[in-house]
């Protein structure tokens, strides 16, 4: 085979590219796909946990320290290897730029892209809340996480925010609260939640308009009393007086919830085109 020294910076980069490439490119086939599959699969499995587990500020840290932290090692180490071959390398039927290429592309567009389905459709979902039908809780212009697995581990509870399609638009996602399970007898007089005849203080929520609807004119203040269906569950946001929810179109089902929201991990603040630090990582009235 010819001989063709390897170049420390071209590990790197191809490193960068795709975790193992640099390790193939320096000789190190094994090493390359045992980082790339195994590596990444422990990665992604502590990160995923992380996020769910420890749904704060801390936790987007240390997990964003710990994907940093792997992709330096595996940075360095494959610079490490590639220097142990700067003067002197026979080139491996695998060296060759189109394989480098086919790999990349493998991974970037086929590998990748399935495992992150795999991971938003059972594990973690991230979405943006568009409107303030949950402020305070959620603003508009708030990023949060959402925990897919949880149900699968436990039943809705009352008082979790949940993600589910919107029964009028299953395309769209809806994230509300949950007020009532199945089984559960609601009643709303003059903007006061009875819940199987027992009135219920809930801080989270607020109320914006002073004016109280008649039922005829709006469910919003008044409404039932209604018995909620097995299997099905009566939301409504926390801005009370300034959210569409089950009040207007109904129930949503038990079974068609994606998930829980854990936590906040983004927030921006469009009409001051500003970051709301003070809301990354939060998770008081989440739970």
């Amino acid at each position: 085979m010819t001989d063709k020294p390897r170049k420390p910076w071209l590990a790197c980069l191809l490193t960068f590219l795709t975790i193992g490439l640099g390790h193939l490119y320096s000789g190190e086939a094994k090493k390359g796909a045992a980082l790339y599959f195994f590596g990444q699969c422990a990665l992604l499995a502590v990160l995923v946990s992380l996020v769910l587990l420890l749904p704060n500020i801390s936790g987007f840290i240390l997990a964003v320290l710990i994907g940093f932290g792997f992709l330096i090692f595996c940075l360095f180490d494959a610079v490490r290897i590639s220097r142990r071959h700067k003067t002197k390398y026979e080139l491996k039927k695998y060296n060759r730029w189109y394989f480098y290429v086919l790999i990349f592309v493998i991974s970037s567009f086929l590998i990748e892209p399935a495992v992150e389905y795999v991971v938003k459709k059972e594990f973690v979902g991230a979405y943006k809340i568009p409107s303030g039908g949950m402020a305070p809780t959620l603003k508009a212009g708030d990023y949060v996480f959402a925990d897919k697995f949880i149900y699968s581990r436990q039943e809705v509870r009352r008082g979790d925010i949940v993600i589910f399609p919107y029964p009028e638009d299953p395309s769209k996602a809806f994230v509300k609260r949950v007020v009532a399970i199945g089984g559960d007898t609601l009643e709303i007089i003059d903007k006061k939640i009875f819940l199987n005849g027992d009135p219920q203080a809930h801080d989270y929520a607020i109320h914006t308009d002073p004016h109280i609807l008649s039922e005829k004119e709006c469910p919003r203040d008044n409404f039932g009393p209604v018995k909620v269906p097995e299997d099905m569950l009566f939301v409504m946001g926390d801005n009370r007086d300034n959210s569409y929810d089950s009040r207007f179109w109904g129930y949503v089902k038990k079974s068609s919830v994606k998930g829980k929201v854990k936590s906040i991990y983004w927030s921006w603040d469009s009409e001051k085109s500003a970051i709301r630090w003070e809301r990354i990582g939060k998770t008081r009235c989440l739970d």
